[in-house]
């Protein structure tokens, strides 16, 4: 069992554009932020096009990319999921470039391992190892053929880098053994004791052999068709069941991220991704995620208050980029999912991440003990740099009003609990060293009780969103046909700041089937790629 975090507390989605004519280089515009030696401070800088040929309708996306406190071990490791946006002088909306499957130059001998479809790229250590990452110049080879861009096109690229963790394969349990008669959780059919989960091959859920995925004592919060102790029901081998490997986001969804996706939105697309009414020129609540006037559970998204035209995208700013993102619906944790190249969790992929392969402690959080404080006390300005500064803190739960920074009653800036050397409870981490999966905000995850929920097959988004800004990936939670959204299937996990304890502990399943359709004041998101056989795999180790 690991007993110290592997990595420390700030990760962030950073990019630097480049405007340029194919056959020439115009240097980005370098973004530099000063923080603490502990922060994982992920950046992207001086992004620009390199080295076209137009023989093979090709070029090369050039950047700096560093990240702090990066690591691997006999366990797993840290990556940047790196991918590229761009767009074309004559088109008004960013797309999502596509990248070749090989000829990328990665700096150091780090591994670069890209996708099957070309969607991005995993950037990480070859050899087990600690410490900070600068890749100075990097390269990506763009197919820009394939997306559609001439020779000598007047284009601007912008280039997004999100650390994510490697989750290897293997067996865990889901579930921890007890019996909670409210909140319920998963077992071996009828009985109290843990299911093991030792493939992705199909599962009976419910029923009473204890061969069978149970659910016992669930209420769901919404428990339409969650599987009980009595009616059984399929859950295919295609459905994500956490033994096969995949990546996870370190952190939540960011303020700063989602402000960043919004901005590479169409006016159309940005409406449907926020709460507000942002189609007129005057808006009056400019703090869009919740539609007022005013800063609410420390959510600061806005936009400017006038000045907006009827038709040209927004542009959204963001002044604590660091911190988790809340009031984010299941359809924008998707969009951002899919417009990022990556998919949603599933629950029981949720549980493999928080505890990993050893034996469940009853009523443990995802750091693996039933040791849990709340934050009360924020060091100073919330920079960034700020720490909770409460004794033995390592959770946002039970809805306390903060003392300290920006007060008030919300989320913390994502992996606040880890420093220099702390360990996985101080940090609130868990065994492969993601943070923040109890509390802070909620985890948005494909439910299992749900038919709509057990079509979901693990299938990547490709960048690409609807017209109006929707995930549009078959057998996601959600799309129900065409245009029409719903958000059947879907749940919540880890509980968040506004709750009690109970919700914070892995294998609570309170509010696994509630669907989460609309923006409230704890909802967050977390993404995870699934993995390929060839690129994703451990080696070296």
């Amino acid at each position: 069992m690991l007993n110290t975090i592997r990595s420390a507390p700030l990760g962030k989605s950073r990019f630097s554009s480049g405007k340029t004519k194919l056959f020439f280089l115009l240097t980005g515009i370098l973004m530099l932020f000063n923080l603490q030696a502990f922060a994982n401070n992920i950046q992207v800088n001086n992004a620009a096009l390199f080295a076209q040929v137009p023989s093979g309708n090709y070029t090369y996306v050039q950047f700096d990319l560093s990240w702090e406190n990066s690591w691997r071990d006999a366990v797993n490791w840290d990556a940047a999921w790196v991918f590229v946006k761009f767009k074309a002088s004559y088109d008004t909306t960013w797309k999502h470039a596509t990248l070749f499957t090989s000829g990328h130059v990665i700096p150091n001998s780090y591994t670069g391992a890209p996708t099957a479809d070309g969607k991005g790229i995993f950037i990480y250590r070859p050899v087990n190892g600690n410490g900070n990452v600068s890749l100075i110049s990097t390269y990506l080879k763009w197919n820009y053929g394939a997306d559609g861009v001439n020779d000598g096109d007047l284009v601007q690229v912008k280039v997004f880098a999100i650390e994510m963790v490697y989750i290897p394969q293997g067996s865990f349990y889901a579930g921890d053994g007890t019996s909670n008669p409210v909140f319920g959780q998963f077992s071996q059919g009828n009985t109290t004791a843990p299911f093991l989960i030792t493939s992705e091959g199909a599962l009976t859920l419910g029923g009473t052999p204890v061969t069978n995925l149970g659910s016992r004592n669930s209420i769901n919060m919404s428990p339409v068709d969650d599987f009980n102790i009595i009616t059984t029901q399929n859950l295919p081998a295609v459905f994500p069941k956490g033994y096969n490997d995949f990546y996870c986001m370190k952190y939540e969804i960011s303020q700063g991220q989602y402000t960043e996706f919004l901005n590479t939105l169409t006016r159309t697309q940005q409406q449907r991704r926020v709460e507000s009414n942002i189609s007129t020129d005057v808006i009056t609540n400019i703090y869009v995620m919740f539609n007022s006037i005013s800063i609410t559970n420390r959510n600061v998204i806005a936009c400017p208050g006038s000045g907006n035209g009827t038709i040209p995208p927004i542009i959204f700013s963001c002044n604590r980029q660091d911190r988790a993102c809340n009031f984010l619906e299941w359809q924008d944790g998707a969009a951002y999912s899919d417009w990022a190249g990556l998919r949603p969790m599933t629950t029981l992929e949720f549980e493999k991440t928080c505890r990993g392969p050893i034996t469940p402690v009853a009523n443990e959080y995802a750091w693996g003990t039933v040791n849990i404080t709340a934050a009360t006390t924020i060091s100073g300005t919330e920079n960034g740099t700020e720490t909770i500064t409460t004794v033995n803190a390592n959770c946002n739960y039970n809805n306390n009003p903060f003392s300290g920074g920006d007060g008030s009653q919300g989320p913390l800036r994502c992996g606040i609990f880890a420093k220099v050397s702390t360990t996985r409870e101080q940090a609130g981490a868990t065994y492969y060293g993601v943070m923040e999966m109890s509390g802070n905000v909620s985890e948005g995850t494909v439910a299992v009780g749900n038919p709509t929920g057990r079509l979901f097959d693990g299938v990547n988004g490709d960048g690409i969103l609807s017209t109006l800004g929707n995930a549009n990936v078959s057998n996601w939670p959600g799309l129900l046909s065409g245009e029409v959204i719903g958000s059947a299937g879907a749940g919540m996990r880890g509980g968040s700041w506004p709750l009690s304890f109970y919700f914070s502990r892995t294998s609570d399943r309170g509010w696994d089937n509630n669907n989460a359709g609309a923006r409230t004041m704890h909802q967050g998101f977390r993404s995870v790629r699934t993995s390929e056989v060839g690129t994703l795999k451990p080696n070296n180790k």
